[in-house]
This record gives C-alpha cells, structure tokens and sequence, in this order.
C-alpha cells in the first residue's frame, strides 16, 4: 500500500511540473504598450506637422513622457497596467502661423493643451484625444489657498486666513476693475456631472454657488508681475499657527455678514454678486476639495443669469449659470482619497478652461498647503513669468511656506 501511494504521490507531482512549465508566471506581472494618438487641433493646417510634442503619461506613483511623430502618435512601451492621465502642454506662440496659417499681432501668446483622464488601462491599448489651442490670458489664478489649518493650541480649525491670488503673467499693467471670481458648486453629490462641452445637459455651462467682482468704480491696476490678494479675513493670522500668514496688507476682503469672521475696515470689501448661501458672503474655498474657481469678464448684468437646482431637482440650492467661453482662467481642485487618490469624478470644470485638476494632499484639508502655480521663467527684469499650459496638474505644486504674493524659483517648483 504505501508503495502504491508513493507512485500516486509521484505521478501527482510529474502532472504538476509538467502544467507548471506551460504557465508563464510572468504574464501576471507582464508589460503592456500603450499607443496614443494626438489627434490634430482644430485650428492647425491640415498639413502641419504634429511631430515633437511631449505627450505625458501619468499614474498615481509614475510618470512617463515621450515625443509625438510627424503623425502626432506615440508608443509608451513596458508599462504596467494601472489608471493614467494622459496630457499634452505646449507653448505654440513661436510656430503659431506655421501651425494655423494666421499672424500673431506681437503680444498674443497661444499654448496647445488637451487631456485624457482616468482611464483604466489593463491591456496593451490604443488611445486617443484632441487638444485644444487657447490664448493665454493676462490675469491668471497664481494662488489659492483653501485648505485651512488647526490651531497650534487646542487644534480647532481656522478657516479665516484662506484666500486667491490673481496674478498678471504680463509685461504691461493690466486693470482689473470688473473682474469676477466664480467659486463653482461643491455639493457632496455633484449637482452637475461635466461632461464633454459640446454633449453637456446644457452646453457650455458651468454651475456657480458664488461670484464676486472686484469694484469697477475705479482703476484697479496689477503691476507687471504683481498680483491681487483677496483674502475673507485682512488680519495678521501668523500667530494662531506657522501655515497662516499676515493679511493686513490684501487689496480687497470679501466681509463676512455674520461676523463669524473678523473683518478689517480699512480693506476694500470685495463685492457679492451671487451666493447660494444666503448666510454665506465669505469666499467658501472648500478644504480638501472639490474647489472649482474661474475668473472672467463680461458687460452683462451677471445678477440677472439665469439660476438652477440640481440636476433633476425642485429644490435645494440655486445655481448660478455660466458660459464656460467666458472664463478667463480656472483651477479645477478636486477632492483626493487617501487610498484611490485624485477623485476625477469630482471635477466640475470642463476641460477648455482646465484641461486637468489639482488636489491637496491632505484628503480633509487643515494642513497649510497652498496650491502655487509653477514659475516657468524670469524675466531680464526680474520678473517671474508663471507657467500657464491650461492644465492645472502640471502648472500648480503644494507649497506650506510661501509669503502672500510670493511665488517659486523655477529651480524650486
């Protein structure tokens, strides 16, 4: 008996080696090729050339960039299956007439830009996607900080010291008089899902819980390089911890009708146009995410834009609606997982006015970080010129230690 079990052990083992040498154990772990194809932008020649364009490749832990050819493709080889973002960002004002046949009039500067969010690759696969060409706007979001932080004694929250920066990326002075701030909606349950703008429920709109203007009573002029610190609160908040910073010194201060946070007379206040929140006449930037804001101007009587509910709503809050053309710049901040990362379901903004998003690190916020766009360059004056590629994934990093209206070394960002 114990003979014949041996043999039946043995056979047994022969059979398992045997189906072990047809299994190839590295197919668990085996590389895929993802080929991406650059679609050609709308508004370039039907023969130019898409060749050397840095396309990027981007999941949560790596990232991977490579050149487009003549044809505009590019074959990412031995990567892994994962969930990428796939982008493009290119700075097109010198080749601009070779590219789209039209004549710059010398001060206009245009950027090439486009996305492919989210997309769960498990295969070797083939994917493709249009940019979009946009002009490069004068005042861009340089700064927001919305995260809050917590006390250094009693670790309560303190939400008064956040605030936006506009910055003015140009060699002129540029009046911001009239220029509104739109803080998008920001309900637990999207109220608007955006889709592709030009299939969205109604198309080309965006949904905001609150504007804002800066007073267009008088000239409101941003020197070269300088910037527009609105703030809710234009106090010194350096002591309550080392995130928060001296705010005496911000252009305009959006008051607080409650009184719930402290408001400074001497500030210009920051006009309220809209706010669903009728108790709300502060900034509400959202710690954590999601945090959409546009800038943009228009001769329209913005108070009179239509108003509505959430998708397939009677009641709740209102909506203010905006054309998306109108926007200027935008920041789409959307709301980060500590496990699963960036929540690209949170986005609310459509991707000609950000072609991507940005997030906080901290899931809850109350960690100090300002999101802080990139500066891509000096000037022979001393001027920082900020990156502005329309893709706020790579034009903004996480800073805790900047100075109101001061921004990174380029070899810093």
């Amino acid at each position: 008996m114990m003979i014949h079990n041996t043999y039946k052990i043995l056979f047994l083992l022969s059979s398992l080696c045997l189906l072990m040498g047809c299994i190839d154990f590295n197919d668990t772990a085996s590389s895929i090729n993802i080929a991406v194809q650059m679609e050609r932008p709308e508004s370039f020649l039907p023969s130019a050339d898409l060749s050397g364009f840095a396309v990027t490749i981007q999941s949560k832990t790596d990232k991977t960039t490579a050149l487009t050819d003549s044809e505009g493709k590019v074959v990412f080889t031995d990567m892994v299956p994962n969930t990428y973002n796939i982008s493009v960002d290119a700075d097109i004002t010198a080749r601009y007439h070779e590219y789209t046949g039209q004549t710059l009039d010398g001060k206009e500067q245009f950027t090439l830009s486009g996305a492919l969010n989210g997309q769960a690759v498990s295969q070797s696969a083939s994917l493709t996607f249009r940019p979009t060409t946009f002009r490069k706007a004068t005042l861009i979001i340089g700064k927001v900080y919305a995260s809050g932080s917590k006390e250094s004694v009693g670790n309560k929250s303190y939400d008064a010291g956040k605030y936006l920066e506009i910055y003015n990326n140009t060699d002129e002075a540029v009046d911001a008089a009239g220029l509104y701030i739109g803080l998008t909606e920001t309900e637990s349950t999207i109220a608007y899902q955006v889709y592709p703008y030009e299939t969205a429920p109604t198309p080309g709109v965006i949904h905001l819980k609150q504007v804002f203007r800066v007073p267009d009573g008088s000239p409101v002029m941003v020197a070269p390089g300088g910037t527009l610190l609105l703030v809710n609160s234009a106090f010194d908040h350096s002591a309550h911890n080392q995130f928060e910073r001296d705010l005496r010194d911000a252009d305009f201060e959006a008051k607080d009708s409650r009184g719930n946070i402290p408001n400074n007379t001497a500030t210009p206040a920051l006009q309220l146009i809209y706010s669903c929140y009728s108790s709300l006449t502060y900034m509400n930037l959202v710690q954590g995410g999601p945090c959409g804001i546009v800038i943009f101007r228009t001769g329209e009587d913005v108070s009179t834009w239509p108003t509505v509910y959430a998708y397939g709503k009677e009641r709740g809050n209102l909506f203010m609606e905006m054309q998306a053309a109108y926007a200027m710049d935008g920041v789409d901040i959307i709301k980060n997982n500590t496990s699963t990362g960036p929540n690209i379901n949170t986005k609310r903004l459509f991707e000609v006015i950000d072609a991507s998003y940005t997030f906080e690190n901290a899931p809850a916020g109350r960690t100090g970080e300002r999101l802080v766009r990139k500066t891509a360059s000096v000037a022979a004056d001393g001027r920082k010129v900020l990156q502005d590629t329309n893709n706020s994934l790579n034009d903004f990093v996480i800073n805790t230690s900047l100075a109101p209206r001061a921004y990174l070394e380029p070899e810093d960002n």
